[in-house]
């Protein structure tokens, strides 16, 4: 027994090596079979995901079997503006296609030549910037004459009070004062001071008028300034600059403090004009000196700074001496070239209203009530459109003719805009006849505006 169950234990791992080997040869045998399949398996092409996350420039195609890539070219970038025909052809009719894009190339001309596209960097926007404070200021801006001096002037204050330095008006015997449409004056100073460089004079043909802001806060080094009077005795000179430092002083004869030095030139004759900003297009000083070996550079009394002296002589008027000074009621004339450079300046202003219902300065040059201030209201009110953005205007004064209480001018002026809507540029003219009167004031006022065909 004992002898059996060695011999049954003797062949038992014959058994068992037999069964490993013959496992062995099958895993083998499929370990084979997959690495022939996965050899003879073509590349597989690569997922839609695969191509949208490399970008065009980056992928790479090689010549060769494998799988075809199409690459489909990239579409002309249409410019803005450009009309297009969207509509799909088919691709059996060549015929049809060419005659398609041959029509699309047809619009294109025909829109060149019709309208001429804007690109809009070529878009110029006009803002009211120095051009149109200087208009509005001529007005208030006044030339002063004396038996010994010329100078320059601006309205104070709603009493006919014109302020100008104390030298110019300095044993004087007389004042005369003319406005920027050359109509005089006689005025009478009603105050001056030997100590402070500034007088005020009383113009009561004037009175009524009310007077440009004034800044009564000192403004900063940096300020950008202009300067308006009468250099030289010319008329509605500007200069532009800006204030280069505060607080000098000096003493020349008059003590002068806390002066702003500014970079706008001033002359002979500037003296007594406004120092005007150019940020906020208010009145900031009286104009005053120049040093002679520096002229580049020159000095202005703020107005914050002598305020307060200005408005008790405005209070309480120095007497008029019997035989200083006689009131007149002026001898208003009408010249051709005021007259030419007034409707000139009514049109610098009516563009700026076209783009900004705040900016009202061209009314000043329309009487108030009249036929003229309604029609010139009407006119620009029918020139504004939605989408349309003022460019430029073309201004053309063909004919002045002087009555004995009126002036007519015939003018002609093209306005030019940008229809955002349809991307066009659009030209609007008119020709009219301005009706020109001489206002209490001495100024020249729109009293009517008819067609030109009237």
């Amino acid at each position: 027994m004992n002898r059996r169950m060695d011999m049954k234990n003797s062949k038992t791992p014959k058994k068992k090596n037999w069964l490993i080997t013959l496992v062995t040869i099958l895993f083998l045998a499929a370990v084979g079979a997959g690495v022939y399949l996965m050899i003879a398996s073509p590349e597989e092409p690569a997922t839609t995901e695969s191509l949208e996350k490399t970008s065009f420039s980056e992928r790479e195609y090689k010549g060769g079997g494998g799988v075809s890539v199409v690459v489909e070219e990239e579409q002309e970038t249409v410019e803005p503006g450009t009309v297009t025909d969207q509509t799909e052809q088919d691709d059996s009719s060549e015929e049809e296609a060419a005659e398609t894009e041959e029509s699309s190339d047809t619009i294109k001309n025909e829109t060149v030549e019709e309208v001429d596209q804007p690109d809009d960097s070529m878009v110029v926007v006009p803002e009211p910037d120095l051009s149109s404070m200087i208009a509005n200021a001529k007005t208030y801006v006044y030339t002063l004459y004396t038996n010994l001096d010329q100078g320059s002037g601006f309205l104070f204050n709603d009493k006919g009070d014109i302020l100008t330095n104390a030298h110019v008006v300095k044993d004087s015997q007389y004042v005369t004062v003319k406005n920027s449409n050359g109509q005089e004056f006689n005025g009478q100073v009603i105050g001056f001071s030997r100590t402070t460089d500034i007088a005020l004079i009383r113009v009561p043909e004037i009175a009524g008028k009310a007077p440009m802001e004034m800044e009564m806060q000192p403004v900063s080094a940096g300020t950008k300034v202009f300067a308006l009077g009468s250099p030289e005795n010319i008329n509605n000179t500007s200069t532009e600059g800006e204030i280069t430092a505060t607080g000098m002083d000096f003493f020349d004869g008059y003590k002068y403090d806390d002066l702003y030095e500014m970079t706008a030139k001033i002359k002979q004759g500037s003296s007594g004009g406004p120092l005007i900003s150019a940020e906020s297009g208010r009145i900031l000083g009286i104009n005053s000196i120049v040093l002679t070996d520096n002229p580049d550079i020159g000095y202005s009394i703020p107005i914050y700074t002598v305020n307060d002296q200005l408005q008790e002589w405005a209070a309480n008027p120095l007497p008029a001496e019997s035989d200083a000074w006689q009131p007149e009621v002026p001898d208003a004339s009408f010249e051709e070239e005021a007259l030419r450079g007034f409707i000139s300046d009514f049109y610098e202003l009516v563009p700026y209203s076209l783009n900004d219902d705040e900016v009202t300065f061209y009314q000043f040059f329309l009487l108030s009530g009249s036929q003229g201030e309604m029609a010139g209201n009407e006119m620009v009110e029918g020139l504004k459109g939605e989408h349309r953005v003022f460019q430029a205007v073309d201004p053309v004064i063909t004919n002045v003719e002087i009555g004995e209480d009126e002036a007519y001018i015939t003018a002609n002026a093209t306005f030019s805009f940008h229809d955002q809507e349809d991307d066009k540029l659009v030209s609007i003219s008119h020709a009219v006849v301005y009706t020109i009167v001489i206002d209490r004031f001495g100024d020249y006022q729109i009293a009517a505006i008819t067609n030109q065909e009237q």
